[in-house]
């Protein structure tokens, strides 16, 4: 038998980084644009920040050089601005984040994909490259091996690559079960995370309903307060000019009856008063007229003042009621 010289295998090696070079994936390319486009706008934001801060340094110097209105309204707007720049900024951050997160995942599936493509067209090579050098092998060995050299080839070939694929599958089952244990980690810490989020911001709640509940009673007990004593003071008022008008009354009653006596006296007088006096006598009755009105005046701011009095009786109840 003729010995057939072992040829040396020269497997085409195909590499996973430069098959994930060479395909570029959609979805991942666009995720890098907007992660692009997010970086841009963190940095017109964050330049917008600085610029806040500045104006609200130059405005905070300005206010305590020149304590006015117009300044704190300044100070205020600026401070108003510069925080807002700043929630701004921290919103691009957060999205910023998400946006690599999601670029880092993208390229790792791209890369995965790439790699599997890669191991697929090697494996394909490798069975092309396998099929031509066992065939090269035979016609070579023909003559000496003939029908049992494929045979035994054949069967050779097969379990080198039963073994290859189990040992790809054993390494591919291990990243795949140390990737779920990774998963179920931060599954779990961000259900932590957001368990005391949420805890923290019940307890915020209650405490600002708790502080709002107070201060609605405290208002409440103070417009009670106000109202208790304006009632009270309406009623002393109206109790004040009750009283006034009832001594007028009195005063005007008193002085229409002396008023009367005064006229009777001087007709009395004139009646027995010489002829010469007699002009002067008709000149006195002209008098009466003037006390009857005296009298009538009094009377009249008499019934007003009842009036009155009675008008301010009647809030007094109704305030002592809202008291």
């Amino acid at each position: 038998m003729a010995k057939v010289k072992a040829k040396k295998k020269t497997y085409a090696k195909t590499s996973a980084v430069t098959a994930v070079k060479k395909v570029k994936d959609a979805a991942l390319a666009k995720a890098e644009a907007s992660l692009a486009k997010l970086e841009k706008d963190l940095a017109a934001g964050k330049k917008k920040l600085d610029a806040a801060e500045a104006k609200v340094k130059a405005a905070a110097s300005k206010a305590s050089k020149n304590t006015t209105a117009a300044g704190k309204k300044a100070l205020a707007s600026a401070q108003a601005a510069a925080k807002k720049a700043a929630a701004n900024v921290a919103a691009l951050n957060d999205k910023l984040k998400s946006a690599k997160a999601q670029v880092k995942t993208l390229a790792a599936s791209a890369k995965a994909k790439a790699a599997a493509e890669a191991r697929k067209k090697a494996a394909e090579d490798r069975k092309a490259q396998m099929a031509a050098k066992a065939e090269a092998d035979l016609q070579k060995a023909i003559k000496a091996f003939a029908a049992s050299f494929m045979k035994k080839r054949k069967k050779e070939d097969a379990a080198k690559e039963a073994a290859r694929l189990k040992k790809e599958k054993a390494k591919e089952k291990a990243a795949a079960k140390k990737a779920a244990a990774k998963a179920k980690e931060a599954a779990k810490k961000a259900a932590l995370k957001a368990k005391a989020a949420a805890k923290k911001q019940a307890l915020r709640d209650k405490a600002a309903a708790k502080k709002a509940a107070a201060k609605a009673k405290a208002a409440a007990k103070l417009k009670a307060a106000r109202e208790k004593a304006a009632a009270k003071k309406a009623a002393a008022k109206a109790k004040a000019a009750a009283k006034a008008d009832k001594a007028k009354a009195k005063s005007a009653k008193a002085k229409a009856p002396k008023a009367t006596k005064a006229a009777a006296l001087k007709k009395a007088a004139a009646s027995k008063a010489k002829p010469a006096a007699k002009k002067a006598a008709a000149a006195k009755p002209a008098k009466k007229p003037a006390a009857k009105k005296t009298a009538k005046k009094a009377v009249a701011k008499k019934a007003p003042a009842k009036r009155a009095s009675k008008k301010a009786a009647q809030p007094a109840p109704a305030a002592a009621a809202q008291a």
